[in-house]
């Protein structure tokens, strides 16, 4: 189960709990348990979205290659990968990141989903579609603790249809494009845009990133991580997690 926990708890989804034995997350209306890589090989819809077809043993050997914090990075996780995850829940997974801490926004996540998806099986509720969540109001998110983003839910919700604009779009459009909702900057589009539509060229930069690009890449463009800018982004916010930068 190691092997599985930064990628699956360590900030990029939000859907998985450890319940000691095994991992779980409602997705696809379905609740998986997994317990090692091989769990995710044997169902189709697991297989795409812990995204097995990619080389991760070439990129990482790459990215190993390009300077000493990476390599060091690169030994720390030595497993680490993109999850492929579906736009809406990354949107509204995000948009709670805002001032928050992985605890705290899983908490939230899951709130949201007994609170407003459906139930898939005793005691584990799917997310809830933008259909499901518009039955929501200022007030009841007020009463669930999402603190100041409750309008920026409201507004996402309002504007679900971008989503679908997305894949069409350049970077630079896309970004732009979800900008356009309420309270999303450029951290947050990045994170919609690298983990709900897997663009390989977003690099998201919260408070980790930023400690770990001014005191190991002073001067250094976003360049230098080429072809593997996503992958080199996760890899650097885990590292700083782990270093527990000041």
């Amino acid at each position: 189960m190691e092997e599985l926990r930064e990628i699956l708890t360590g900030g990029q989804s939000f859907s998985w709990i450890d319940e000691g034995d095994c991992f779980s997350a409602t997705l696809n209306e379905k609740v998986y348990r997994v317990r090692s890589i091989d769990d995710f090989r044997a169902d189709a819809f697991l297989y795409g979205y812990f995204d097995l077809d990619f080389d991760y043993d070439g990129a990482r050997a790459a990215i190993a290659a390009k300077d000493d914090v990476l390599r060091r990075a690169v030994d720390a996780f030595p497993t680490l990968r993109i999850l492929r995850q579906d736009p809406w829940i990354a949107l509204i997974s995000f948009i709670l990141s805002q001032n928050n801490n992985i605890k705290r926004i899983t908490g939230l996540y899951h709130a949201l989903s007994k609170a407003y998806g459906h139930e898939v099986e005793k005691g584990y509720w799917s997310f809830p579609t933008p259909r499901e969540l518009s039955r929501t109001s200022i007030a009841e998110l007020r009463e669930l603790r999402v603190g100041f983003r409750d309008s920026y839910i409201m507004d996402a919700i309002d504007k679900a249809d971008i989503l679908a604009e997305i894949p069409a779009l350049d970077y630079h459009d896309a970004e732009a494009r979800l900008m356009g909702i309420r309270g999303i900057g450029k951290k947050v589009a990045n994170c919609v845009l690298l983990f709900g539509f897997h663009r390989m060229d977003a690099f998201p930069i919260d408070v980790w990133i930023r400690k770990i690009l001014d005191r190991y890449y002073p001067g250094v463009g976003l360049e230098h991580f080429d072809p593997y800018r996503a992958l080199c982004q996760q890899y650097l916010f885990s590292y700083a997690r782990y270093l527990d930068l000041d």
